[in-house]
């Protein structure tokens, strides 16, 4: 059980990343999607090399493993997460920052 411990908090620790860019957001306003203001995420992901980007319905079970291991590191990928909230109170579900994420 040790090992396999080990195994599943190393492979969620290498799936972390930070990301920084615009996403870019289908406003009812404008035909085409708009890019959203400069953001920054720090997050695990999927697999960083075919998913580059944030999802947040995954993070709550990444911070489930994490907190145990390290809550300093787990509440700031949280705060990451909140300062990603719009005014109305809503956090996009999916975070693709920048260039890279969206060529995946």
């Amino acid at each position: 059980q040790r090992r396999f411990a080990q195994a599943a908090l190393s492979d969620m620790l290498g799936g972390m990343g930070y990301f920084h860019g615009r996403s870019l957001v289908q406003s009812p306003l404008q035909e085409r999607p708009v890019p959203a203001p400069e953001a920054a995420l720090f997050t695990a992901v999927p697999s960083r090399s075919f998913f580059p980007r944030g999802f947040l319905w995954d993070e709550g079970f990444h911070q489930l493993l994490l907190a145990r291991w390290d809550p300093a590191l787990s509440r700031e990928v949280i705060a990451h997460w909140l300062d990603l909230m719009n005014a109305e109170g809503w956090i996009p579900r999916e975070q693709i920052l920048g260039e890279e994420a969206r060529a995946k």
